[in-house]
This record gives structure tokens, sequence and C-alpha cells, in this order.
């Protein structure tokens, strides 16, 4: 059965930060099954995302070891999807959009 979608305010993604975030891109270990959830998450947040190529930006894990922020990009410059993982209980904690353009700036020249 597939994990309920739970779209995270982003007070409650805040919550998931510890400093500092450590980019553990190149030597996180799997600790979910993401894309059941990641799939289904893409296409409720940004209509008309593709998800035949899904794949991870990023992964930052918080500080106190607790959360890993998985990063997937969308079919927008410089917004993700980012599905939040408790290390502790092995499991999704949710998901949230995150809109790097909008809150630093960042804008396609």
């Amino acid at each position: 059965m597939d994990q309920e979608l739970r779209e995270l305010s982003r007070e409650e993604y805040e919550t998931s930060f510890s400093p500092p975030m450590q980019d553990v891109t190149h030597t996180a270990e799997e600790i979910v099954d993401l894309w059941p959830y990641a799939e289904r998450a893409l296409k409720e947040t940004f209509s008309g995302a593709c998800t035949c190529d899904l794949t991870v930006g990023y992964v930052y894990e918080s500080g106190d070891g607790l959360f890993q922020h998985i990063l997937v990009p969308s079919h927008i410059s410089n917004v993700y999807l980012v599905v939040v993982v408790s290390k502790v209980r092995r499991a999704i904690v949710g998901h949230h959009r995150l809109d790097l353009g909008t809150l630093y700036g960042l804008h396609d020249a």
C-alpha cells in the first residue's frame, strides 16, 4: 500500500533543519523506497510535470543526523520537490515545494 502524501508547510519543513545541513549527495545510503512517493508527490505538486526521468538532484542531512532532505528537480528551473525522510523512523515524513529562485533570487539569465 502506498504511503499517504503529506505536503509539509514551510514551518513543518523548517523543523527538520538542524545546522549545519551537510551535502551527502554522493555518500547517502538509501533509507526508504523514494520513488513511489516522489512520483505521486511530483504530479500533485507540479501540474504537468513529467515523471518519466526522475532523479535525485541533491541529498542534505541535518546536522543532528535525524533527517535527510532529498531534492528532486522539477520541470521548473531552481524549483525542487523536497522529500523529507526521518532517519530514525526510516520513513518519509512528507514533501515540500522548494523554490530557490524566489527564496534566494536564483533566476536564469
